[in-house]
């Protein structure tokens, strides 16, 4: 009933009230998008401008679309945006390896594939994007999409 009452609010205009409704979301959020950039400053980038982008279409959100979802959405929106932007391939980034090895043998696999592919994996495992969201965002049919993550599990199954 609370969130209600704050999503009204954050919708008449309300930045307190967006505010707390995003707090809750945003832990998890981080986490997402940095497994995708691989920077804790990147990540931080990409989350300002992903809530900017939720602020300004707070007014626009489905009434029956649940808060999370519609965070979540523009933040990975923001994410792959930022990533497009990208002229050159970024260069290999160094992780904690303390972390790394806390984190599991999948999650180095996963930081170990490139921008692109860790961002497909994400979207379609993570943010339950279908494929054809998928395809839609990055321009492609839903065949290629398909057969790109087809590719990348198999290179997360086979890889030492």
């Amino acid at each position: 009933m609370y969130q209600f009452y704050l999503l009204a609010q954050a919708e008449q205009g309300n930045p307190d009230a967006f505010w707390v409704l995003a707090e809750d979301y945003l832990p998890v959020i981080f986490n997402k998008i940095w497994l995708l950039s691989g920077s804790t400053g990147e990540t931080k980038e990409i989350m300002s401008q992903g809530l900017l982008t939720a602020w300004s279409r707070i007014r626009t959100m489905a009434k029956r679309g649940a808060f999370q979802n519609f965070l979540s959405r523009s933040m990975m929106e923001a994410a792959c945006a930022h990533l497009k932007k990208q002229k050159a391939p970024p260069q290999p980034v160094s992780h904690d390896e303390e972390m790394i090895k806390e984190a599991g043998d999948l999650v180095r696999k996963v930081l170990q594939l490139d921008r692109l592919e860790r961002w497909l994996v994400v979207m379609r495992y993570l943010e339950n994007f279908t494929l054809r969201e998928i395809a839609a965002i990055l321009g492609k049919r839903e065949e290629q999409v398909l057969e790109a993550l087809t590719r990348i599990l198999s290179t997360l199954e086979v890889a030492d």
